[in-house]
């Protein structure tokens, strides 16, 4: 399954949601924002909580974002390499480029898959690699120490 998501921007990112067409319909999962639902796919959403998402990427094999950085450290925390088309300020799908930035500082360190023109797009899903494990999450010294405060304990040295 490929799972998709633009993100809640106010901005309809068609580009992005068009490019679907490259991609086969009954293998995707669709979170379109603002923009229409792409049709012929097997679930669209405008808008999902943060556990549906979280279940959309937990049960992707992979997935394609815009460059939002919640989405994209999601996608990382579970152990995908997202493929990431960032929206354009040219193209007034944002207000300004900080998408291109993050996208560009991302792909440069190999952490995600860019997708500069959405033409590419069911070439970068195609190169994508399988999902890792996620890595362990063990407690740290700022855990307890959070948890403590909160708790009115007192806080163990770090």
């Amino acid at each position: 399954m490929i799972f998709v998501t633009v993100g809640t921007h106010q901005q309809p990112f068609h580009r992005m949601l068009a490019a679907l067409e490259t991609l086969p319909a009954n293998e995707l999962v669709v979170q379109h924002g603002y923009g229409a639902a792409p049709a012929g796919v097997s679930h669209a959403a405008a808008f999902m909580s943060f556990g549906e998402m979280l279940e959309q990427f937990e049960a992707a094999d992979v997935v394609v974002t815009h460059a939002g950085v919640g989405s994209i450290l999601l996608a990382l925390r579970v152990g995908h390499t997202p493929i990431v088309v960032p929206r354009y300020r040219r193209n007034s799908e944002h207000v300004d480029d900080h998408q291109v930035e993050l996208t560009r500082a991302l792909a440069d360190g190999g952490r995600v898959i860019a997708a500069w023109d959405t033409g590419s797009l069911a070439q970068a899903v195609a190169s994508a690699p399988p999902r890792r494990p996620p890595p362990e999450r063990g407690e740290r010294p700022i855990h307890a120490a959070v948890r403590a405060a909160l708790r009115g304990e007192p806080v163990p040295d770090a």
